[in-house]
């Protein structure tokens, strides 16, 4: 019985390892450009996502444009973090006037965006949106 326990506790061990986490790979589904073609004024029109990996870990950052007129407004590149869920990403972006965050899904040739606007002045009542935008 004696003779058997070393051999138990090295093949034992070895039974007992963790799986290794699920590797992520890039690019990510939510890259690409998104377009909203039927964005009213203010509302979320365009998002650029560009993602990219290095040693396991996910490198993210997002462009979001409103609808403005003549052209649309643009929101510069902004870092992107993947969500707690591990699918989809979320930024937030911040201006002067509002900071905006939006939490994007992909699903095949659209993608889902969550907008949460948080206006600075108090007189402004924030908002909450979720719009469908389809890959360009």
């Amino acid at each position: 019985m004696y003779l058997f326990a070393p051999l138990l506790l090295v093949f034992g061990a070895f039974f007992l390892v963790p799986e290794a986490e699920a590797r992520i790979y890039c690019p990510l589904p939510e890259q690409g450009t998104w377009i909203n073609k039927s964005a009213k004024p203010k509302e979320l029109s365009r998002l650029e996502i560009e993602t990219r990996c290095r040693d396991d870990r996910v490198f993210a950052r997002i462009r979001a444009y409103t609808k403005c007129i003549p052209r649309d407004c643009k929101w510069g590149w902004t870092d992107a973090a993947m969500r707690s869920e591990g699918k989809g990403l979320e930024v937030l972006l911040r201006g002067f006037y509002l900071s905006k965050f939006i939490s994007v899904t992909a699903n095949g040739d659209q993608i889902s965006a969550y907008v949460s606007n948080d206006y600075h002045d108090e007189k402004m009542q924030d908002t909450v949106k979720n719009f469908i935008l389809y890959r360009d």
